[in-house]
């Protein structure tokens, strides 16, 4: 699996459940589904959404929770359309 298919993952399982601005989850709930050796990636990759500003991160009393840039959705969309194809 390639880092661009755990990117696809991570705002699928975001996108879908519709974690967009103040709706969040926490950091290590994107590696569910993924394979284990995968899981270690995953955090990676959403770190790399955080700096790319497709993710929004919120600290929480229980850790780093994330969302969906809101203002980003529409770029999120393309992608996640470009890639189903």
């Amino acid at each position: 699996m390639t880092r661009e298919r755990v990117k696809f993952k991570i705002l699928w399982h975001l996108y879908t459940h519709g974690y967009f601005g103040k709706r969040h989850t926490p950091i290590e709930s994107l590696k569910r589904g993924l394979p284990s050796h995968l899981k270690g990636e995953a955090i990676k990759v959403a770190r790399d959404l955080i700096r790319e500003g497709l993710l929004v991160a919120k600290k929480t009393a229980h850790g780093i929770d994330v969302s969906i840039n809101p203002r980003r959705a529409r770029e999120v969309k393309e992608f996640l359309e470009r890639f189903e194809t």
